[in-house]
């Protein structure tokens, strides 16, 4: 039977789904959760809320046919502390869905759909979030798949850089990954909602950058960012910010090298960032990384002071919680409707 269409907005699939209002929006709700936090951790009695009529807790159910230890638990987290529970909706060893004797994709979601009211998918597969999306009445969370976006990582490294650096419109950052990645992608096209004064892309030279990658930084260009381009991590300790994750994913298998391997190959890596580098160009860049880490980011930076990272996981449960909050009361992202209208020219 054909289902209806959903309202437009429901989901978090891209970077694109999310306007300045709703930036704006989910930042001011992350706050209010990280304050509630810190009274709490203080002993100090929260702000009076207005009575609420008691409801039933909501039912979360994350399908994640990829490992995850931060974006999993981070969610589970946030739901339970918003009063919600979470549920595993799909499990590699125990659910049917996908096996011989199992069941489609279609009559899985739609089960699930009954037991819950808001999916959230990772996977391997680059069109399972919009599959999912599209059979589903319930908003769904694109919380990574393959080589596309990660746009609830965008969202916690927006409001950990806000937290820890300021505003981004004052802000000079760089980036040191993979043009590929989906974590990288995501968060360069949520930096068109508030441009920062620069942009540096570090990434491995004779190396094409992905096309969306590219689009994301024309962007910027367009909006007045200093956008550039190098080669060498050593050329990014000079910005306010600097996110760091792997180059390039097929050269880190030092699982199999041993110890004595991956610091020799740190010693000349260009893009491995070490602590003697840092204080070598008295840098204080707020290092950011989304882990796990690889060769990229050396165990001497952790007791910099401006190593940022553990914090940032910290940041993204109050980050996480807005936007759980935000979607079960059924407040739609607005900025593919926001782009159809600047298109249209209306």
């Amino acid at each position: 039977m054909q289902r209806p269409n959903y309202p437009s907005g429901k989901d978090l699939l891209s970077a694109d789904a999310v306007s300045r209002f709703d930036l704006d929006d989910i930042i001011e709700r992350a706050e209010r959760h990280l304050r509630e936090e810190e009274l709490e951790k203080a002993g100090l009695p929260l702000p009076e809320q207005p009575p609420a009529p008691r409801r039933r807790p909501k039912v979360v159910a994350t399908l994640f046919d990829q490992r995850s230890t931060r974006t999993r638990l981070g969610f589970q987290t946030a739901a339970a502390r918003l009063g919600h529970q979470s549920i595993d909706a799909y499990d590699t060893d125990r659910s049917r869905m996908g096996t011989a004797t199992g069941e489609s994709i279609e009559d899985h979601i739609h089960t699930v759909e009954l037991y819950s009211d808001l999916l959230i998918v990772r996977s391997h597969m680059e069109d399972m979030p919009y599959r999912v999306g599209r059979l589903s009445y319930l908003p769904v969370i694109n919380a990574g798949n393959g080589a596309d976006e990660h746009p609830t990582q965008a969202l916690v490294d927006i409001f950990a850089i806000r937290q820890m650096r300021g505003a981004i419109e004052n802000l000079s950052i760089a980036l040191s990954s993979d043009s590929r990645a989906r974590f990288a992608i995501s968060f360069v096209k949520m930096l068109r909602l508030s441009p920062p004064k620069r942009f540096t892309l570090c990434c491995l030279p004779d190396t094409p950058i992905n096309p969306a990658m590219r689009e994301a930084m024309t962007v910027l260009a367009d909006l007045g960012t200093q956008v550039g381009l190098v080669h060498d991590i050593r050329h990014t300790l000079d910005h306010d910010v600097l996110s760091i994750q792997m180059q390039d994913m097929s050269k880190f298998a030092h699982a199999s090298l041993g110890n004595e391997a991956v610091d020799k190959e740190k010693e000349s890596e260009p893009f491995t960032l070490t602590a003697r580098k840092v204080l070598d160009a008295r840098s204080d860049t707020l290092i950011l990384n989304p882990l796990p880490r690889f060769s990229e980011l050396d165990t001497s930076c952790d007791s910099l002071p401006n190593a940022g990272y553990f914090r940032q996981v910290q940041l993204s449960v109050p980050m996480r919680m807005a936007i759980l909050e935000r979607m079960l009361l059924g407040i739609p992202w607005t900025g593919q409707v926001e782009g159809f209208r600047s298109s249209s020219g209306g």
